[in-house]
C-alpha cells in the first residue's frame, strides 16, 4: 500500500469538525489511542482503518495520499477572530489548506506571471497611505474610484477566490502564497459586494507589505497598517476629499456606488480626513446601527466574478484534455464537493479562446 500522509488525516478529520475521540467513535478497526499514534506518526495505518477513514470522514483513499503538507493560518488571523470558537477555527483553517492543495496540484501543469510590488515599508520609512498610492500607480489605476478591482488584481496574477463560510466562522478573508509562489486571496461569498471590495484591498495589502517581510509582533498594528493601506488604495486622499462633505442618506448612497465602497467605509474615511466631526460621526453610526445597516446596508453594487481560477480550470478540461472525474481524483475530492467549492457551471462559460488570453501558459 503507498505510504499515507498522516498530516492529512488530522487535516480530514478537522475539516469535518471531528475531535479525535468523536472520529474515534465512529471507526471499528481502532481505538482513540491508536488513532492518535497515526496521526503522529507512530503507528502504521491498515488499507481497513484506510478505508473506513475514507468512508467516515467522506474524501477518497487518494486525498490520504496527497503530500500536500498543512500550515499554520497566520496568528494576526487568530487575533481578528477570537470570538469564533476553536473547533470553527479548525474547520476552517482545515477547508483553506485543503482549497490551498487544491491550487497547487492545478498549478503542477500550469504557470501564472505574477507581477507585484512586494516592499518592505518599514526599511523604505512609507506609510501605508503612501505605499498604497505607489501601488497604485505601479497598477497602472486612474485617479478615481477602481472600477474593477478583481480583474485589475487577477491580471497581475493574483488568484480571488470566494469561499461558503457562514457568519458563525467568522470569516472575511485570508491570503497566503502556494508553494509556486503564487499569491491567493480567499473571500467569504456570503458578505455584501461592498465588504468583500474592501477586504480583498486589505489583504491585498496585507500580501505586498507583511508576507515576505519581517513585521511588527503588534499585531494591531498590522490590521491597522492592511485598513490604512486598503482606505487609501480605494479612497485616495486627493481625489475623494471633495465628496466627503455636507453628507446625506442620498448622497452617502451615490458614493458608495461611485467609489464601490461601503458606507461605513465612506463615513470613516471622512471622519479620518477631517470632512466629519467626532459628533456627527457618532451620529451616522447611531443612525446605521438603528437601522441594521451594520450587518446589511442599502444601496449595494455588483462587482466581478473572479475568473482566473476557473480559466485554470478549464485549461485542464480543453488543453489538458483532462476529464472531470481525473479532475476529482486529482483533487482527491468528490464531484458534489467539487461543485460546492468550484462551480462547474462558472467554468463552462468560458471558451478555450477567452482562457488563452489571460497571463496563463502551460
Amino acid at each position: 500500500m503507498k505510504s499515507i500522509n498522516v498530516e492529512r488525516i488530522k487535516l480530514a478529520r478537522e475539516s469535518r469538525g471531528y475531535s479525535q475521540s468523536a472520529l474515534a467513535k465512529n471507526l471499528n478497526s481502532i481505538s482513540q489511542s491508536m488513532l492518535s499514534k497515526i496521526e503522529k506518526g507512530f503507528a502504521d495505518c491498515s488499507a481497513e482503518t484506510l478505508s473506513e477513514f475514507s468512508n467516515v470522514l467522506n474524501y477518497p483513499e487518494s486525498f490520504f495520499l496527497k503530500k500536500h503538507q498543512a500550515y499554520q493560518i497566520k496568528e494576526f488571523y487568530y487575533r481578528k477572530n477570537l470570538s469564533t470558537t476553536v473547533t470553527k477555527n479548525k474547520i476552517l483553517e482545515a477547508k483553506i489548506n485543503i482549497i490551498s492543495s487544491h491550487i497547487s496540484e492545478l498549478l503542477d501543469s500550469v504557470e501564472i506571471d505574477v507581477d507585484l510590488p512586494y516592499t518592505n515599508i518599514n526599511k523604505l520609512e512609507l506609510t501605508p497611505e503612501r505605499f498604497a498610492e505607489q501601488v497604485r500607480g505601479y497598477f497602472k489605476i486612474p485617479k478615481g474610484p477602481i472600477k474593477n478591482l478583481i480583474n485589475c488584481l487577477e491580471k497581475r496574477g493574483v488568484i480571488i477566490h470566494f469561499v461558503d463560510f457562514d457568519e458563525t466562522y467568522k470569516f472575511s478573508g485570508i491570503n497566503f502564497h502556494t508553494k509556486e509562489g503564487v499569491p491567493v486571496i480567499l473571500i467569504n461569498s456570503n458578505h455584501s459586494n461592498s465588504r468583500k471590495i474592501f477586504t480583498i484591498a486589505h489583504e491585498l495589502g496585507h500580501l505586498l507589505m507583511h508576507e515576505n517581510f519581517i513585521v511588527s509582533d503588534n499585531m494591531k498594528s498590522i490590521e491597522e497598517e492592511a485598513n490604512s493601506f486598503a482606505s487609501n488604495f480605494l479612497m485616495p486622499r486627493g481625489d475623494i476629499k471633495p465628496d466627503l462633505y455636507n453628507l446625506t442618506e442620498s448622497k452617502l448612497g451615490s458614493l458608495k456606488r461611485y467609489w464601490k465602497v461601503s458606507m461605513q467605509a465612506l463615513l470613516y474615511r471622512a471622519k479620518y480626513l477631517g470632512c466629519l466631526s467626532a459628533p456627527q460621526y457618532r451620529r451616522w453610526i447611531t443612525k446605521i446601527n438603528y437601522h441594521g445597516w451594520r450587518k446589511k446596508e442599502p444601496f449595494e453594487f455588483l462587482i466581478e466574478e473572479p475568473e482566473l481560477l476557473s480559466k485554470v480550470l478549464l485549461l485542464h478540461f480543453e488543453d489538458l484534455q483532462y476529464e472531470k472525474n481525473e479532475i476529482f481524483e486529482m483533487l482527491a475530492i468528490s464531484e458534489s464537493e467539487f461543485k460546492e467549492i468550484y462551480s462547474l457551471d462558472k467554468i463552462a462559460k468560458y471558451t478555450g479562446e477567452r482562457v488563452r488570453k489571460i497571463k496563463v501558459s502551460i
